[in-house]
């Protein structure tokens, strides 16, 4: 019921990261922007990277973060809204806040200036491994 758009770049670098944990976080967030945006919108994941830190995000259209800290929503059993027909008890971020953690990491959330909601998570860059192939077949 919704667009799913990838944004990233072919020469993204390798993350780092345990993959089931990962997997899980990024479940989570993509979950969210599920039920808290409307059928027929687009959710973006993207990620991007600098020399020190790749940045993953997950970005909605729907009505955006509630008013108060951002930052509290990564509390446990704390929702946006108090009383809502959608379902959670409040720990996917939570979740999300602990696996960036273990990693070395930051989520933090913020509203778009044109509406929705992103979630993003900066991981820190491990040095590359050596390829003993050429990237450019893989095309």
């Amino acid at each position: 019921s919704h667009r799913l758009q990838v944004d990233a770049p072919l020469d993204c670098p390798m993350l780092y990261a345990d993959p089931i944990l990962l997997e899980r976080l990024l479940v989570n967030l993509l979950e969210n922007a599920l039920k808290y945006s409307p059928a027929g919108s687009t959710i973006t994941l993207a990620a991007s990277a600098s020399a020190q830190h790749i940045l993953l995000s997950v970005a909605d259209q729907g009505r955006g973060l509630p008013p108060g800290d951002p930052d509290a929503l990564f509390t446990a059993f704390t929702r946006g809204e108090r009383e809502s027909a959608i379902s959670g008890v409040g720990l996917g971020l939570a979740i999300c806040r602990t696996i960036a953690d273990v990693h070395g990491g930051r989520i933090s959330a913020a509203n778009l200036p044109a509406g929705g909601a992103c979630f993003t998570l900066s991981l820190p860059l491990a040095p590359q491994p050596a390829l003993d192939f050429d990237p450019e077949n893989l095309q």
